[in-house]
């Protein structure tokens, strides 16, 4: 008896190892196809092209951001989802008229400088303003400064990304504030203006913008963003004269209600159709922006998750959904109106993936999410190692899906190789020209292997 139930056990065992084997040997093969399928496949990128030269600058609320909704609805369309809908809503719009000016005044000369509107900017008079030049490199400087040297200045803040770190997005993160919170901290005391230097690692005559953010209760002021290789030139002409001074004019206006929209397409699980499986980006870009990198490429990726299960045939056992969130950028509106409708649809939702870091070299996977469900992701994902997705572990998922993180639900964010991500970012020179076709379409392999993975096997 002993002997016959030790038989038993080891036929169940050795049952068990071979389906384990051939499961991994699906999987192998799955994603084998995967990545073949994408890198031979120029949809993604034709459908980049054509988001970015018909909307360009689909900042929320502007024509352009109407326009993408409708290219980016009819190029889901193609792919036959169960489901296509439009999650509309009103939000807070804000929008640059007209060009932004700048003109720098010393001794007998005067040159003009390469700028644009930062996000949420107000307006200068119809004439502009002109004042005195102030150098500064930190929030923090102004304090010691006081009133009496701000007043009626032109604060410069000209702290460059510190190009000694590694990562550039520490960088980035390391001189945001002056953006974000320049302008207002120049307001109290007193400062008629701010020119910002831009937020790029290199050294270009593209201005980056980016949303600002004025304290409540503290004038606002007209808030600029100067390109590099400017920033440099005025702070060399600031040293060289006294008095130096600069003419700004900006042209902004700010909408109480603009109606908007979220896209949205499912294909059906084939056993769990109640679970569901997120994949999404951001369809807005900045209004100086043709928004490839950020966050075209993104969008383009995920619709093409799509077509990839659709043409391999591969029939997910939950839910997919993909939503296509509307502005990133400014409020974050579109990503607080869907968790409002998750947490009505009380739908299990198993994971949310993001892709916002550029059409760039795929690297891994940032994961939010409890150390358990981190060790079960970077497990299953360990057959990707061998397409270079090697750097999968604890990070951010992105701005779009934080909000269902009171859910529960983990995060999980594209990581991509962003040294080249700042020369683009926010600016003119985000383009499809520099976008790689082949990298964007690595990414795209190592989400829908990703979504693949989580899909048959689960994390728990």
């Amino acid at each position: 008896m002993i002997r016959r139930q030790m038989k038993l056990v080891a036929m169940v065992t050795l049952l068990a190892g071979t389906l384990a084997t051939y499961a991994q040997d699906t999987d192998k093969t799955t994603i084998s196809a995967i990545y073949q399928n994408a890198l031979t496949s120029y949809d993604s990128y034709n459908n980049l092209k054509e988001l970015c030269s018909k909307a360009p600058g689909r900042l929320v609320g502007s024509k352009a951001s109407e326009k993408a909704i409708q290219i980016l609805k009819a190029q889901v369309g193609k792919l036959n989802p169960d489901t296509t809908y439009l999650q509309s809503y009103i939000t807070p719009s804000w929008r640059c008229k007209s060009k932004s000016q700048a003109i720098v005044y010393y001794g007998s000369k005067k040159e003009s400088l390469n700028v644009v509107n930062l996000g949420l900017s107000v307006s200068t008079p119809d004439k502009g303003i002109t004042g005195e030049i102030l150098e500064v490199h930190t929030l923090n400087a102004l304090d010691s400064l006081g009133s009496k040297a701000v007043k009626d200045k032109i604060v410069f803040f000209n702290r460059a990304m510190d190009n000694s770190k590694t990562t550039t997005f520490e960088a980035y993160g390391g001189a945001i504030d002056q953006r974000a919170n320049g302008a207002s901290k120049a307001a109290q005391f007193g400062a008629a203006g701010v020119l910002v230097r831009s937020l790029s690692t290199e050294h270009y005559d593209f201005p980056h913008t980016g949303v600002s953010r004025y304290k409540e209760g503290v004038k606002k002021i007209p808030n600029i963003s100067i390109s590099t290789n400017d920033a440099d030139k005025l702070s060399r002409i600031n040293k060289e004269n006294t008095g130096v001074k600069v003419w700004i004019k900006s042209d902004t206006e700010t909408i109480d209600s603009a109606e908007t929209a979220n896209l949205i397409a499912e294909m059906k699980g084939s056993q769990h159709p109640e679970k569901v499986i997120v994949i999404g980006a951001h369809m807005d870009s900045w209004f100086n922006a043709p928004g490839a990198h950020d966050d075209g490429a993104g969008c383009e990726q995920m619709i093409d998750v799509f077509r990839i299960f659709r043409e391999l045939n591969i029939k997910p056992v939950n839910t997919i959904r993909l939503v296509l969130f509307m502005d990133e950028e400014m409020y974050q509106s579109g990503s607080k109106v869907y968790a409002d409708f998750v947490g009505k649809e009380k739908k299990e939702h198993i994971v949310s993936i993001e892709s916002d870091a550029g059409g760039l070299l795929p690297l891994g996977f940032g994961i939010d999410a409890g150390d358990s469900v981190i060790n079960a992701i970077q497990k299953l994902t360990l057959p990707l190692i061998d397409y270079g997705i090697y750097k999968t572990g604890k990070g951010y998922g992105g701005v779009d899906i934080a909000p269902l993180k009171q859910f529960g639900i983990p995060l999980i964010g594209l990581t991509t190789n962003s040294q080249r991500y700042f020369e683009y970012h926010h600016s003119a020179n985000d383009t499809v020209e520099n976008v790689s076709r082949r990298e964007m379409q690595l990414g795209t392999a190592a989400i829908a292997s990703m979504v693949y993975l989580i899909d048959k096997n689960g994390i728990k």
